[in-house]
C-alpha cells in the first residue's frame, strides 16, 4: 500500500488453505498475500459470484447493520450515498433505501456504469467488504474521496486483522480474492496520508471524514 519494503509474516506450509504467503509492511502495518498469488480479475469474477450475499438471508442483513447503525448515527437521512463495490446483489443499497437514504451504486464487474454524482458531491460512500479485494487501496480510496462533497463520510467495513498466533486459522485470508488486511494502525495510516478525520466505531468499522480543506 505504501511502498515500503516489507517483510515475510506467514508461511502457507502443508496442509494451509491459503492460496500464498504473506508479508507485512512495518509502516502501513498492511498483511498482504504475496502478489504472485493474486487472482487475476476473470478469477475474482468467477469467485464473487459464489458468495452467498442474498437480500432474504437475516443473518447477512445483521452483518450489514453494523455499518448502517453507526452511519445513521454520523449522518442521518436524508442523504446521497454510493455503494461502491456492490457486488451483484446491491442489498447494502436497499437497506439505505429503506432508512431513507437516496442510494446510487457502482461495481467494475457487476454495475461498471458511472452513477451520478449530485451537485457538490455524494453525502457518503459506503465500501462493504471491499478493501480486502483491492489491489491499488490508495488509489481507490482517493478516488472515493475525491467523489464526497466536503465533509461528507467514506464508511468503511472489513474485517481486521487478528492477533499474529491467530492469523493461520484466519478464516477470512481462506478467501482466494482477499489480498490484503487491515486494522485500526492501518486505518490510521490511511487517515493521515489521505488527509481525513477518522472514527472506529465499532470493530471492523471505519468512518473516514472528508476535511473542507483536502487537496483534490
Amino acid at each position: 500500500m505504501c511502498g515500503a519494503s516489507s517483510r515475510p509474516f506467514h508461511h502457507r506450509g502443508i496442509g494451509d488453505a491459503s492460496p500464498g504467503d504473506y508479508r507485512r509492511c512495518p509502516a502501513c502495518h498492511v498483511i498482504a498475500l504475496e502478489r504472485g498469488a493474486w487472482p487475476r480479475r476473470d478469477a475474482e469474477r468467477t469467485y464473487y459470484r459464489t458468495h452467498e450475499n442474498r437480500p432474504d438471508d437475516p443473518g447477512y442483513r445483521q452483518h450489514l447493520q453494523r455499518l448502517i447503525t453507526p452511519l445513521l448515527a454520523a449522518l442521518p437521512p436524508p442523504a446521497h450515498g454510493l455503494d461502491w463495490g456492490c457486488g451483484p446483489q446491491p442489498v447494502l443499497a436497499d437497506l439505505l433505501r429503506q432508512q431513507g437514504y437516496t442510494m446510487g451504486i457502482w461495481d467494475p464487474a457487476f454495475a461498471p456504469e458511472t452513477a451520478r454524482a449530485p451537485d457538490g458531491g455524494w453525502d457518503f460512500i459506503t465500501c462493504t467488504e471491499v478493501l480486502e479485494h483491492l489491489h491499488a487501496p490508495m488509489r481507490s480510496l482517493r478516488t472515493m474521496l475525491d467523489a464526497l462533497r466536503p465533509g461528507g463520510l467514506l464508511a468503511v467495513m472489513t474485517e481486521w486483522l487478528p492477533e499474529a498466533a491467530r492469523f493461520r486459522r484466519w478464516h477470512y485470508r481462506r478467501d482466494p480474492t482477499h489480498v490484503a488486511f487491515y486494522g485500526p494502525a492501518s486505518l490510521h495510516w490511511i487517515a493521515e496520508r489521505l488527509d481525513c478525520a477518522l472514527a472506529l466505531p465499532e470493530r471492523d468499522v471505519a468512518l473516514f471524514t472528508r476535511t473542507e480543506d483536502r487537496p483534490r
